[in-house]
């Protein structure tokens, strides 16, 4: 055999051999449409894999379900390396010995390195008494949109507190107008509503140390008592479709989830100008100080029990969720999907989302403001009675 051929025979067997030990992880994403799927996985191809040697095969699925999925999927150790879920879901996982403890598996510097970028108020959420069990991937928040240019006619600002909005609700009913409630509403998940006016009086649902239900103290009853009022006391819609009465101007102040910016920016040009996001009305405390926190929600992602690739996949979440894959991840989706924006998880990928600085600096503010729903045991039945609790006042 010549030299040649020789040297031919060793790169072909050398590359084999490479292509072998090229490790291969498993990601199950949820609730994402497949073109933002397909832009991960092109990001993947053009930049993780060339760098660490490491491929990654996404599977997508819906959120209904999705929860019963990976349990039986843990019963029966077919977990993929990557799970993906509500912020409560991978603490339930962790709980349940699911997924692992990130900090005590890759150490507490290097999961405090991917946490600094990240939104403070879903990374607590998934800190179990000392055990991280993921880290967030996108976020969302009830937010405030207002008809600047109708409350501007009718001589009103955007309200700053709920009062402020209690004196303006007789001016705009009078005028065959109102405020209204998308995401949060009665029909549209209540007891987010009702949670976001809880946590802004100083209550809460259960202690997080003692699992105590705070929902009898006074605090949280105020707050509840608060959110069925602008129904029945103030006479707020309990219904309604809120895409076509805010751009009506039906109702020209809206409490809706950030992924309605989305819709109102790209589906409604001719009322470009006349509207502004801004905070969520705020209560104001005893101590003289107005809180604006509001309901905040998300997908977050862990790493599962049973993988063998645990390296692999930290290194994965470090590079997909730092801030320059983030960034472009938020910046290409509406470039290839118009009318699709994702709000990341990632604080500085805010800045990539292409929409007016006012709006970020306003979203900025809405998201470092407000805290996830956190983990306890029961956490799905008392949101299942909150929600009976507001249909029956």
């Amino acid at each position: 055999m010549s030299k040649k051929n020789l040297w031919v025979l060793i790169l072909v067997v050398l590359s084999s051999i490479s292509l072998c030990a090229a490790q291969k992880i498993e990601v199950w994403e949820v609730g994402y449409a497949n073109e933002s799927i397909n832009i991960i996985k092109d990001l993947i191809a053009e930049d993780f894999t060339p760098k660490t040697g490491i491929e990654v095969e996404i599977s997508n699925f819906p959120w209904e379900g999705m929860f019963n999925k990976v349990l039986l999927a843990m019963a029966s150790n077919s977990t993929p390396d990557i799970i993906a879920g509500a912020p409560d879901h991978l603490v339930e996982y962790g709980v349940r010995g699911g997924v692992l403890d990130l900090r005590e598996h890759f150490g507490v510097e290097r999961v405090k390195a991917v946490e600094k970028n990240l939104y403070p108020g879903t990374t607590q959420a998934l800190n179990f008494r000392g055990n991280t069990f993921g880290f967030v991937e996108t976020t969302g928040v009830i937010t405030g949109y207002y008809r600047t240019d109708i409350l501007s006619e009718l001589g009103m600002s955007i309200p700053k507190t709920w009062n402020d909005l209690h004196s303006m609700l007789p001016k705009l009913q009078a005028r065959d107008m109102n405020a209204g409630w998308g995401y949060g509403g009665i029909n549209g998940g209540p007891q987010w509503g009702s949670y976001l006016m809880i946590k802004q009086n100083g209550g809460g649902w259960v202690d997080g140390e003692t699992f105590k239900s705070l929902l009898l103290e006074p605090n949280s009853l105020q707050g509840f008592a608060n959110y069925v009022e602008l129904f029945t006391k103030y006479g707020m819609p309990k219904e309604g479709v809120s895409f076509q009465m805010f751009k009506t101007g039906e109702w020209p102040v809206l409490l809706d989830i950030s992924a309605f910016y989305a819709n109102v920016y790209m589906a409604a040009p001719e009322i470009k100008g006349k509207w502004k996001v801004d905070l969520v009305p705020g209560t104001v405390r005893s101590d003289g100080t107005v809180s604006h926190e509001s309901f905040m929600g998300g997908t977050t992602l862990g790493i599962a029990r049973d993988t063998k690739n645990k390296e692999a996949a930290f290194k994965f979440l470090e590079w997909y969720l730092s801030d320059e894959t983030q960034s472009k991840f938020v910046k290409m989706v509406p470039e290839k999907m118009p009318g699709a924006m994702i709000f990341s998880g990632n604080i500085k990928a805010t800045q990539a989302l292409p929409m007016p600085q006012e709006d970020k600096q306003k979203f900025y503010e809405q998201l470092n403001n407000s805290l996830a729903f956190s983990y306890f045991p029961g956490g799905a039945a008392v949101q299942r009675e909150l929600n009976f609790a507001v249909h029956n006042v």
